[in-house]
């Protein structure tokens, strides 16, 4: 078996501009997939992490001409090895996290294909014996029209639909704003229901201890990104000033700052995205290194439904031990429909994969024709 074809293809989802999180507003989302193909018609889909409403072409750029003319011709059974030479690879090409972004998702597409070959789900694939994750309502913008009293209800009826928990952001305004806010949404999801709080590493570190300092009376579950993300020094005096468990490092695939966050002691929950960190091979590999540090793991995900089938595939095999949850993002659900025509449910805090192979996740033959001819949007 061989790989024949990888291919791009971009997903725009489009806003308003009127919701903004701590450093920016949301005109659009592109959400970029890959799909890998075998000379027998067997596919794989993956996702690449791609941010606001910037240029996509990047990433795909990426794709076709430092990844595919090495990975066409590979077999995929040999993933471990596909992966690791194209980070050998690019190891000294100053590509960065362009080029670990690029190599998460084809490492998803190959364990999605050799999922669908095997006919195993990705969470067995992965050593897991539950099919069930932890999830989290993530929301809780700014802008206009966003009051404590809807955000209270955004969060209410977030729990109706299944999410028990929820995280939103901070730091955008004044603290006063920011205790407002984290007051209305503890009321309104209950004492019993993890409560995060999100500062996109903004504040400063005397800015951060001063937040955390005001959460207090709101028993946090974890204060996100609480100051500069390669601070580690002020993140652990963060720690130590108020008392919070942190989460971090979210948005990097920068496995050095992960183990000096661990070694340093900084954060209770290693978090991390698998369409940035390095797929789901990436995934078990760090969730091995909080392990080691006794650590849990949090699953950051603001992506379409590819790359949340495959967090919640990892988060499944890791089992609730080491994985304490994944974000289940209220604003960013591209082609999240996917999941629910695949069999994926959502219940009691829980989302459960399907038993079907691979990611769960299926491109009807007219979507995946869309798909080739440009960029779809969704609305």
């Amino acid at each position: 078996m061989r790989i024949t074809r990888i291919r791009c293809c971009t997903v725009n989802r489009r806003y308003d501009g009127k919701a903004s999180n701590t450093r920016h507003a949301w005109h659009s989302k592109n959400y970029v997939l890959v799909e890998l193909t075998t000379q027998s018609g067997l596919t794989g889909l993956g996702e690449m992490y791609c941010d606001g409403g910037g240029s996509p072409q990047v990433a795909q750029t990426m794709i076709e001409y430092e990844i595919a003319p090495y990975v066409i011709g590979r077999d995929p059974y040999q993933r471990g090895a596909i992966v690791q030479s194209l980070m050998d690879r690019l190891a000294l090409s100053a590509r960065g996290t362009a080029g670990s972004i690029a190599i998460s998702a084809i490492d998803i597409a190959l364990w999605d294909l050799l999922g669908r070959r095997g006919g195993l789900p990705c969470y067995q694939l992965l050593g897991g014996s539950s099919n069930k994750v932890s999830v989290y309502a993530s929301g809780g913008m700014f802008g206009v029209g966003i009051t404590p009293s809807t955000l209270a209800a955004e969060m209410k009826a977030a729990q109706s639909m299944g999410l028990l928990g929820a995280k939103i952001k901070a730091a955008a305004g004044t603290l006063m704003e920011d205790v407002e806010r984290v007051a209305a949404v503890r009321d309104a999801i209950g004492s019993g229901s993890p409560l995060m709080v999100d500062a996109m590493f903004s504040p400063t570190v005397a800015s951060a201890i001063e937040l955390g300092k005001a959460m207090a009376p709101f028993n946090l579950h974890f204060l996100e990104a609480p100051t500069a993300m390669h601070d580690v020094v002020g993140w652990g005096k963060v720690a130590c000033a108020t008392g919070l468990s942190l989460a971090g490092p979210e948005l990097s695939d920068d496995r050095d700052l992960m183990l000096r966050m661990l070694q340093a002691d900084v954060v209770d929950y290693l978090q991390y995205d698998v369409a940035i960190a390095g797929g789901l091979t990436g995934g078990l590999q760090l969730a091995a290194l909080a392990h080691t540090y006794r650590r849990k793991v949090t699953l950051h995900c603001a992506a379409s439904a590819v790359a949340m089938a495959a967090a919640a595939h990892l988060g499944a095999g890791m089992g609730p031990s080491l994985c304490d949850g994944l974000e289940f993002h209220l604003m960013h659900d591209g082609l999240r429909n996917l999941l629910w025509a695949g069999g994926w449910r959502l219940s009691e805090g829980q989302l459960t994969a399907p038993a079907s192979p691979g990611l769960g996740i299926s491109l009807g033959s007219d979507e995946l024709e869309l798909l080739e001819a440009g960029v779809c949007c969704e609305d």
